[in-house]
């Protein structure tokens, strides 16, 4: 008994670790729930939701729990964080990636990295990386009316789907190139509850859609497709270097910059680290 409430707390607050992360640039929901060892479990409850219906509701209830109440009540302190100490908090949030790479590495059952599995890492890194670097606005999905307009939603949903399930795949700049990231805003102010429906049912459609494809490629594919997930991952950081530590950087910077910055960098880096490498030890296998 006391081991089943300890596991709900841990999957809890994974999901509420989840939540709160993913208002930082270049963290997505996904990547944070493979960094905690809890993304395998996360598929293969939705792929297999129908056969074990009321076991996979539990866990995604607690999962959803944790990851509604991150968003509502951490993630303000978060971006308040990134507003006063932007370099600090992303390298806190790098120590978090680097931390959880070696338990993906034991995933792939590899003791030693070969060249196809360090190509396999370099296909996963410039996907993100190429992702990451296409402008805002590129894609034109909000135009139209009517019958048109609501099928482009329909779409963006379940893109938003995709970016929301892979690792390393920023939702927020997805929808930034989509441009529907301020009309999903004015959506929300407006209280646009045929919009937000629409989206919401597509985005569910678009989860269950390709979460099969995903455990199918982890099952028949595993080390490779880890490999990969790894290259994700690292390749998220680029967004956090891009997006906040640069642009923190002052133009002068003095010496005495430079060194408090590297000192307090170094100890945020090594605290996320430590947590999410100690964290992603708990499965909820």
């Amino acid at each position: 008994m006391r081991d089943e409430v300890k596991n709900d707390l841990i999957t809890i607050l994974k999901g509420f670790i989840i939540g709160s992360s993913m208002s930082v640039p270049g963290i997505s929901g996904g990547t944070m729930a493979i960094l905690l060892g809890i993304y395998d479990q996360l598929i293969s409850s939705i792929s297999n939701f129908f056969s074990d219906i009321k076991g996979n509701s539990i866990f995604l209830f607690k999962a959803l729990l944790g990851t509604f109440l991150g968003i509502g009540s951490l993630a303000f302190v978060i971006q308040w964080l990134l507003l006063r100490y932007p370099i600090y908090l992303s390298f806190f949030f790098l120590g978090a990636v680097i931390g959880g790479v070696p338990a993906l590495f034991k995933k792939t059952k590899e003791r030693t990295l070969k060249v196809s599995s360090i190509l396999y890492m370099i296909v996963g890194f410039l996907t993100v990386i190429s992702i990451s670097f296409i402008p805002t606005g590129s894609f034109s999905i909000v135009s139209g009316t009517g019958l048109v307009h609501y099928l482009m939603v329909l779409i963006t949903g379940i893109i938003i789907a995709i970016a929301l399930i892979l690792p390393g795949i920023s939702t927020s700049h997805m929808l930034l190139v989509l441009g529907m990231y301020d009309t999903l805003l004015k959506a929300i102010t407006t209280f646009d509850v045929i919009y937000i429906g629409i989206l919401g049912v597509s985005t569910v459609i678009g989860v269950f859609l390709i979460t099969k494809p995903i455990e199918w490629t982890m099952n028949t594919f595993t080390k490779q497709t880890y490999f990969v997930i790894i290259g994700f991952v690292l390749g998220s950081t680029a967004e956090i270097f891009k997006d906040k530590i640069l642009p923190a950087v002052p133009q002068d910077p003095s010496t005495f910059w430079w060194l408090s910055a590297f000192v307090f960098s170094l100890i945020t880096f090594i605290i996320g680290y430590r947590a999410i490498s100690s964290l992603s030890t708990f499965s909820n296998d």
